[in-house]
């Protein structure tokens, strides 16, 4: 089959950053650089993939065990409506990876994906979902076979990803060129492989996961050399591209285009453009990345009944409306909102295991932390913040910090029970508390409690956060006094990696991980998802007040 490549010669991996429609639209127009994006894998049925952590730093490199999250393909191509249009118009290819476990489910998985897509990736080598990926993707018949199927099922250029296997992958490629593949993506990341921390735990909950990054360089250079030995189709070179130099010595090796995945951990939407241009021009990449070690903290203080304070020591360098990944080994890791920072200070309502392995914890216990993560916020001017529930935490870190230009904090909860730092907050800055009970202040919504006390904050500076709804009604009535971009909210999302990868934590196109969690209000009410959609584990688009995703 004819195809052109695109002009731009860099690739996004499946997986990686793109995960979702939203996120691809933006990616899109992110960098002139990006010639194919490349969706997350996706299958016949909705995975919610695998519990966090998904991903672990091993050195300079990462180790990710996803599970092949994704909504399924009918959802996929629901939500995919005109996307490949729109970045079309841009000069890029979308190409939409898929996976099986036989030659029966890619073909079909390629026949429901195909009106959405330019180009088909057959995920042939993810190493840690069983029954699927390199389970598959290693038996040159097999290989075959598949991409025989998918090649009867559309008219569409297919790409084979294969599996980091020195020896093998220039046989698997030439197998899959003769059932029919137009290129070949090589290679996926190099597993499955166990990771544990000094401790003994082991740093996935799925326990064994894939590696990516620099330390497979030398390993995709060697699969990519014996893949062009083996067959004359482009072909996408990735594995640890993280600079110009590895992008000559992957072209070098054979690669037609080149994938970067890894190296965008951390990287914000508004800073792809600027990192693709270094990886083109040869100008160093000087931004570091998010943290990824886990510290290991003691639980000092832990008070409260329905919602638990636990004061940690030890401090960490962070603004209100960070946050951080807290783990618990055997149980699980899940993101908190700062209460504090010097000494850390978490807010905790017990809902589902990780956060209610933390909420009893006691003095003398420890956890683990890694972050923070994201924005955060700091005045500009003489400020009110409002949170609800487990939002407050953000509310006490910005009242202890800032407290000469916040000039009121309005707090609210379902009884007094969830308002454990109200006496902490109150001697910092004037505070309203509002209980639907009434046991604590006014009885009511904080929402209730602001609307009397409006007219004394005409042209102030607010911060919201809390349950996404109380956001909605409590930015609406400040945009009555104060113009939107005065106005913040910090946004909760399902988020699983905390560092850009992933895209679970995905509103509008962009990533809360590094793009948030503090947005301004002039953004959000002119977006689609504020108080009307969120995304399932599966990264599946629901409305907000449907099932509630997988809670910490």
């Amino acid at each position: 089959m004819g195809f052109d490549l695109p002009q731009g010669e860099f690739v996004i991996p499946s997986g990686v950053v793109a995960s979702t429609p939203d996120i691809i639209q933006k990616i899109a127009a992110a960098s002139d650089q990006i010639g194919v994006i490349t969706t997350k894998s996706v299958g016949l049925v909705e995975r919610d993939g695998y519990g966090e952590p998904i991903v672990a730093a091993v050195g300079g490199s990462l180790v990710n065990s996803v599970g092949l999250s994704n909504p399924g393909a009918d959802e996929f191509v629901r939500e995919s409506q005109g996307i490949k249009g729109s970045i079309n118009k841009r000069g890029k290819v979308l190409m939409v990876s898929i996976f099986g476990g036989t030659p029966s489910e890619f073909a079909i998985a390629a026949s429901k994906v195909a009106p959405c897509a330019d180009w088909i990736e057959l995920n042939l080598s993810c190493p840690h979902a069983s029954g699927y990926g390199a389970a598959v993707g290693t038996c040159p018949k097999t290989v075959k076979e598949v991409v025989a199927a998918v090649k009867r099922a559309v008219d569409l250029p297919v790409f084979a990803k294969l599996t980091p296997s020195p020896g093998l992958v220039g046989e698997v490629a030439r197998s899959a060129v003769q059932g029919g593949a137009d290129g070949i993506v090589a290679v996926n990341t190099l597993g499955p492989l166990a990771f544990s921390s000094v401790r003994g735990w082991p740093l996935l909950k799925n326990s064994v996961g894939g590696l990516s990054g620099p330390a497979i360089r030398e390993i995709a250079l060697r699969c990519v050399r014996e893949v062009r030995e083996s067959v004359h189709v482009p072909i996408v070179g990735m594995g640890g591209i993280s600079s110009t130099k590895d992008v000559e010595e992957f072209r070098s090796a054979g690669a037609s285009l080149f994938g970067v995945g890894t190296a965008l951990w951390g990287v914000g939407t508004r800073s792809i453009k600027e990192f693709f241009e270094s990886l083109r021009n040869g100008k160093e990449w000087v931004v570091r990345p998010p943290p990824m070690e886990y510290l290991s903290f003691t639980v000092e203080e832990a008070w409260g009944r329905g919602m638990r304070v636990l004061r940690l020591g030890g401090s960490i360098d962070a603004k209100p409306g960070q946050f951080v990944q807290v783990m618990v080994p055997g149980v699980g890791e899940k993101p908190f909102s700062l209460a504090g920072a010097s000494p850390i200070l978490l807010l905790v309502r017990p809902v589902g295991p990780v956060s209610t392995a933390i909420a009893s914890m006691r003095e003398g216990d420890e956890l683990f932390i890694r972050g923070p993560y994201g924005n955060g916020w700091e005045p500009r001017s003489v400020s009110c913040v409002v949170g609800g529930g487990s939002g407050v935490a953000p509310v006490h870190f910005a009242s202890r910090m800032y407290g000469s230009r916040i000039r009121m904090a309005f707090i609210g909860g379902r009884t007094a029970s969830d308002l454990p730092l109200y006496d902490e907050i109150s001697s910092s800055v004037e505070t309203c508390a509002s209980t639907e009970d009434g046991s604590l202040g006014v009885g009511g919504l904080v929402t209730d409690a602001m609307r009397s006390r409006l007219t004394g904050l005409v042209g102030f500076e607010f911060m919201n956060c809390g349950p996404e709804m109380m956001m909605v009604n409590a930015a609406a009535l400040e945009s009555s006094v104060s113009p939107p971009e005065k106005i913040f909210c910090v946004l909760e999302r399902y988020t699983k990696c905390g560092i850009g990868l992933c895209g679970s934590c995905a509103i509008d196109g962009y990533r809360l991980c590094v793009d948030g969690p503090v947005f301004p209000y002039s953004m959000l009410k002119e977006g689609r998802d504020f108080g009307r959609f969120k995304r399932r584990a599966s990264g599946r688009l629901v409305d907000i007040n449907s099932d509630v995703p997988n809670r910490p």
